[in-house]
């Protein structure tokens, strides 16, 4: 493409005489809770209009409501092998851990997502292997999810060791690994 507008891009959602697009913001949502405000006497007088007992009712402060929105994780990849005659790069986009995983437990906070760029090099072994394996070792460790920054360490070195002490991955593969793992809002 050359440096134009986006063809899928609608012509109405942006784009400036200069054909660059212009950053949009997202869709507001409607509000989860809404705030209304009354006096003690004003509900008192509502509550036996109605033929309530007022001391059945109470007040629920906004910091006692918890809203009930949970962001959706959503991604997308591309891969490009490049000038090599076979791809050694890999990646993951796992936008729901829980669904990836089968289980919701309360060690994996909701919701959670996990991303992943693999570059290989001197073959694929390596970088199949901890694309398929990081994001396990990293919930099976012990810190987990207590101490994410050592689960994710104990997970990189495990994989280290892993491969290095494989009988059945090429001792000349390898990978750079850029990972992210997201939890709650």
């Amino acid at each position: 493409m050359s440096g134009g507008v986006d063809p899928e891009t609608p012509p109405s959602s942006g784009g400036s005489a200069t054909g660059s697009p212009m950053a949009r913001k997202p869709p507001r949502h409607q509000l989860t809770a809404i705030r209304h405000c009354a006096s003690s006497a004003r509900i008192a007088a509502a509550s036996t209009d109605l033929g309530l007992d007022s001391g059945t009712l109470s007040l629920i402060s906004p910091a006692d409501i918890r809203p009930t929105f949970l962001p959706v994780f959503r991604s997308g990849s591309c891969a490009n092998i490049g000038p090599k005659s076979y791809m050694e790069d890999e990646h993951v986009c796992i936008d729901s851990l829980i669904e990836h995983l089968g289980m919701r437990t309360p060690a994996i906070p909701a919701p959670g997502a996990f991303y992943g760029v693999f570059d290989g090099h001197g073959g694929t072994d390596a970088v199949c292997f901890v694309r398929k394996n990081l994001l396990k070792f990293i919930i099976e460790d012990g810190h987990f999810p207590n101490s994410m920054e050592k689960a994710i360490r104990s997970a990189f070195v495990k994989a280290d060791h892993a491969i290095a002490d494989s009988h059945s991955l090429d001792r000349n593969s390898g990978t750079t690994a850029l990972t992210a793992l997201i939890f709650g809002r």
